[in-house]
């Protein structure tokens, strides 16, 4: 069965060194993944070989059944949006212009902003909670608006598939789940959504569905419920927890046993 994103067998390695090994998920339409595990067990490495900035030794990555390599960079920049982990540096723009770069896709050589333009420009903003803050610029914005903008922008590209890699690092706890609560309603609307998160806690809570890495392979994959289990968390961080169930959402979350 097709879905907006499927990964098939991909290996990656660096300098002879194994980095994915044989990974293989499926991402239907309207779920909200989230890929947990280890620094370095492989989770920014599999984002960039999915967006094509690195190329697997093996394997295949479709989009909406066709593969990336099968793709132009235009065709890509409308099939899968991607948030990176870095800040923004370097330029001062408004929120609006920003927001405005994720249209390049959808227009020729020295296009001006169509009505196609606007419309999608406004409707990322409103998305993001931004309408009020488009006039502003960047380096007046506090780190969740900042984050926030970077969505709206791959918003404004209308792609079906929207990959974060660790989108809530360095925002407080009601910033990370005012942007969590904001990717959960985009799935809802029916984009696919693929977000690597450290939080075990907070992954559990917002995402339908987790994909736990270790050591380049995809050691276990499905409901929070199914993947926090104290012997899998235990062999994959090494160390143990406990799990109880969330008081108000009836989700599982861990608790750390101290050493």
């Amino acid at each position: 069965m097709m879905h907006p994103l499927d990964i098939v067998g991909l290996c990656f390695s660096y300098a002879e060194r194994p980095i994915l090994k044989n990974i293989t998920a499926h991402f239907p339409q309207g779920s909200f993944t989230g890929i947990i595990g280890p620094n370095g067990s492989g989770k920014s490495t599999l984002v960039k070989v999915i967006a094509r900035w690195l190329t697997p030794e093996r394997g295949q990555v479709w989009l909406n059944g066709k593969t990336t390599a099968q793709l132009s960079h235009q065709q890509m920049a409308r099939a899968l949006a991607v948030v990176e982990q870095e800040s923004i540096h370097g330029i001062d723009l408004t929120v609006r212009e920003l927001v405005s770069l994720g249209r390049l896709p959808h227009q020729s050589l020295l296009q001006h902003e169509n009505a196609e333009d606007k419309a999608s420009i406004e409707q990322a903003l409103s998305k993001a909670g931004l309408s009020d803050l488009q006039d502003r610029l960047l380096s007046k914005l506090s780190g969740g608006e900042k984050q926030r903008a970077r969505i709206a922008t791959a918003l404004a590209q209308n792609c079906p598939v929207l990959i974060l890699d660790e989108p809530t690092t360095h925002l407080d706890i009601r910033h990370q789940m005012e942007l969590l609560t904001l990717l959960r309603s985009l799935a809802q609307g029916g984009m696919t959504i693929i977000a690597v998160l450290h939080d075990i806690n907070l992954a559990a809570l917002y995402c339908q569905r987790l994909l736990v890495m270790a050591a380049g392979e995809l050691y276990a994959s499905g409901t929070p419920a199914e993947v926090l289990q104290p012997r899998l968390i235990e062999a994959v961080y090494g160390c143990q927890v406990s799990v109880f169930m969330h008081p108000s959402a009836g989700i599982p979350q861990i608790s750390l046993i101290p050493i």
